[in-house]
């Protein structure tokens, strides 16, 4: 709406009709067009020769996902890093008591060899 300047310098509003049709005469010429939609045809159009200008190969590989397993690999990672340290520290225990067997069998005055 737009404001018109009143006589005693205030602003006054001015009327603007847009689904209401008048029947006055007066007010007639106070009546807004109808608003007419535009043809987004040819927009469209503009559009989408752009993009199609635009358009370069695109490589399905770049577009495909990391492996299907990647996020269940992400979450166990941790688990596995502690599962790893409890194998090292049991293959250590099972090297270290093979050793001490060894040593025991090779000590002098053993002698039984077939302790394994």
């Amino acid at each position: 709406m737009t404001a018109e300047v009143d006589q005693q310098g205030g602003s006054r509003k001015r009327l603007k009709f847009r689904s209401y049709k008048p029947i006055d005469e007066a007010l007639k010429g106070k009546q807004v067009e109808e608003a007419k939609p535009t043809s987004i045809e040819d927009s469209v159009r503009e559009i989408i020769s752009q993009s199609s200008q635009n358009t370069t190969e695109i490589d399905l590989n770049t577009l495909a996902p990391r492996k299907a397993n990647w996020d269940l690999k992400r979450d166990v990672e941790k688990k596995l890093q502690k599962l790893e340290k409890r194998t090292k520290r049991a293959m250590a225990e099972m090297i270290r008591e093979k050793l001490r067997v060894e040593q025991e069998l090779n000590a002098p005055g053993n002698t039984n060899e077939n302790v394994l």
